[in-house]
């Protein structure tokens, strides 16, 4: 697993091989059909609706949570309101109408999806499967349609494959994770729970997946030793766990709050 790893590193960084030219080929190329088509893109369903909660969950945090409107706005307190409130923060930066910043936006994350994609497909097979996992992706129309114009199912998709490619990276580096491996982790686990709280469920299913582990180092190292082992996993994942417990509020805290003060809107 190590070789693997530092194989995948070392070729990562040379980029040797033909399929990562193409690779970043076709990212180049998405990327600027993306920016000459994404002002094409009409209304989604409930645009509006979710600019809107954008607007109340800024409006949440810049009066320091004393306006709580975003957190029993329609069913959306729900959900995360990442995407929503990042695009109502770069709708006050850039010089584009509010539906064309939310388009421009959506394309921006579907093109990180696409390009973690690779990385992860790249990291597990090699570059040909990393070239695959691209195109096959790239040339979902589902995928593709969706990422200008969903604002929960797209973001959703792209943090739970960045958060896929954490665990990959952290069952490679075990029990060592690096800082990187941290960084990815928090932020897939932050932000796909900020997009939908069922992301939490990836964590349960990691901790399943790294059970073959414990019970192969248990075997190999002592149940002491391997207890010792996964405690400093743990405690060097703290930072990561601290950036996803900001980052998914307020799709927790806001279904706490409105259950607690008024049970009848849930």
């Amino acid at each position: 697993m190590f070789g693997m790893r530092s194989a995948d590193n070392q070729a990562g960084r040379r980029l040797a091989h033909p399929a990562d030219s193409l690779a970043i080929l076709v990212l180049v190329t998405v990327a600027l059909v993306a920016a000459v088509t994404f002002r094409d893109y009409g209304l989604g369903w409930d645009d509006y609706t979710h600019s809107q909660y954008g607007d109340l969950l800024l409006k949440l945090y810049g009066s320091g949570f004393t306006d709580t409107r975003a957190l029993s706005f329609v069913n959306l307190y729900k959900y995360g309101g990442g995407f929503d409130m990042a695009a109502a923060l770069l709708h006050k930066v850039i010089p584009l109408e509010l539906f064309e910043t939310r388009r421009l936006l959506g394309a921006t994350v579907g093109i990180i999806g696409l390009a973690v994609t690779w990385r992860l497909g790249r990291r597990v097979g090699g570059p040909l499967a990393g070239l695959a996992a691209l195109l096959l992706l790239a040339l979902c129309p589902t995928f593709y349609g969706h990422m200008f114009m969903n604002p929960k199912d797209a973001p959703f998709a792209v943090a739970m494959v960045i958060l896929m490619l954490g665990l990959v990276r952290l069952a490679e580096e075990y029990p060592s994770p690096s800082p990187r491996t941290i960084l990815i982790v928090g932020l897939g686990a932050g932000l796909s729970i900020g997009s939908r709280i069922l992301g939490g469920l990836a964590l349960i299913y990691a901790v399943v997946g790294f059970v073959p582990m414990l019970l192969d180092e248990i075997r190999a190292q002592g149940a002491r030793e391997a207890i010792r082992r996964f405690m400093h996993v743990v405690y060097v994942l703290l930072p990561g766990l601290i950036l996803s417990a900001l980052l998914k509020y307020p799709a927790e805290r806001g279904s706490f709050l409105v259950a607690k003060s008024s049970p009848r809107s849930m």
